[in-house]
């Protein structure tokens, strides 16, 4: 009886150690190679997504230079407008009051005689000196008034002109700063379509490495199947030599429980709002400067949950940043904000369990993923 048991025993060592030594799979070497291009792989893919969110706060901050732009190009529009009308009047007043000169002039003409001539006519017919001195005094404050009248109008027709120009001026440069900044945006689109097509490249190879990675698994656990059932058929005849023992194998396993860690989190029912209506607008688009649930920027998406519980956020990532409590990304709790850059250009909300929920960027949807806090510039804690 001992020498059979003996027998067996030898016989599943044996078998055990050829199937330890049956290379008819992947080596742990060639795994981890394997698993080691992949994660290079999700590392481009971090990097490509990072430069996607970057761009996409450039074009965010683009898109608010140039809204103040066109605030800026309307208000000089009025300025230039209002600076027309002036110089309308003054040339109708110019005008009018050159037309009454001429007509002055053109009766005195009609007498056949100058200007000149008349006035000096006007004064010779005075009956005394006295009668002299008062036209002398009159015809002297009629030429001067006409002068000085006509002067005054030309300076202010002239003063307005230069104004509508300096108005001109301004309104070409902002015009100028509006092209430049519409060129910008487009080199920043185009930048950002490029990196797209990267990040789709990345994410195919990504996935031919997990099929890759997955047949071979498959075909490690089909073979590793069909050995452990080989093992089995001789295991089973030395188990029937050895019940008692086995039963009193079976009978001394202990099972043991892990016992469940109860987070302690501050404000919970706030917490737990958050969250909860955070998962409800998942798969909502990711839009440029969206702030509702028809398409969400990463900030618009954070202030809009955050409002479900009485606070209002600030409206951009960079200002998110410096609200509450500054923590460490690996000290982060549920519904702490957590933060790329500095400043910020991307922002999102930790929900726990080694995730975070956020609105990308363009092309993507409002979603869960997971939490690398080396992926992350700070963190910050607005619940207390």
């Amino acid at each position: 009886m001992i020498r059979k048991l003996f027998k067996y025993s030898v016989s599943a060592a044996v078998l055990a150690t050829m199937i330890q030594a049956t290379p008819t799979f992947a080596s742990p070497v060639e795994s981890s190679v394997t698993k080691g291009q992949i994660d290079a792989t999700k590392g481009q893919i971090n990097d490509f997504e990072t430069k996607i969110q970057q761009l996409d706060n450039r074009i965010s901050l683009a898109m608010e230079k140039s809204q103040t732009l066109n605030d800026q190009i309307k208000i000089q529009q009025g300025k230039i407008k209002e600076s027309k009308v002036e110089i309308e009047k003054a040339q109708k007043d110019l005008d009018s009051h050159k037309k009454v000169y001429s007509e002055r002039l053109k009766s005195i003409q009609l007498e056949g005689k100058p200007s000149i001539v008349t006035y000096a006519e006007l004064l010779l017919s005075s009956n005394d000196i006295s009668e002299f001195l008062n036209r002398f005094t009159a015809i002297s404050q009629i030429m001067e008034s006409d002068t000085d009248l006509l002067k005054g109008l030309n300076e202010k027709e002239q003063v307005l002109k230069d104004a509508e120009q300096k108005l001109h001026n301004e309104f070409d440069k902002l015009k100028k700063s509006q092209n430049e900044l519409a060129s910008e945006q487009k080199k920043i689109e185009e930048d950002k379509n490029e990196v797209e097509k990267e990040l789709a490249d990345a994410k195919n190879k990504l996935q031919s490495q997990q099929d890759q990675l997955a047949q071979q698994e498959a075909e490690r656990q089909a073979q590793l199947a069909r050995q452990q059932a080989q093992q089995q058929i001789l295991l089973s005849q030395q188990r029937s030599q050895q019940q008692s023992q086995q039963q009193s194998s079976v009978n001394n396993d202990s099972k043991s429980t892990p016992s469940a860690e109860v987070p302690s989190i501050t404000n919970a029912d706030a917490v737990s709002t958050i969250i909860a209506t955070a998962k409800q607008y998942l798969g909502v688009p990711y839009v440029w400067g969206g702030t509702t649930p028809s398409g969400f920027d990463c900030s618009g998406f954070t202030s809009y949950v955050y409002r479900s519980v009485g606070i209002n956020l600030p409206r951009v990532s960079r200002d998110q940043q410096n609200l509450g409590t500054r923590i460490s990304p690996s000290q982060v709790q549920p519904g702490d904000l957590v933060f790329r850059g500095s400043p910020a250009y991307h922002v999102g909300i930790y929900i726990g369990g080694g995730q975070y929920i956020h609105a990308p960027q363009t092309g993507d949807v409002v979603k869960i993923a997971p939490y690398n806090p080396s992926a992350f510039t700070s963190a910050a804690r607005v619940l207390h």
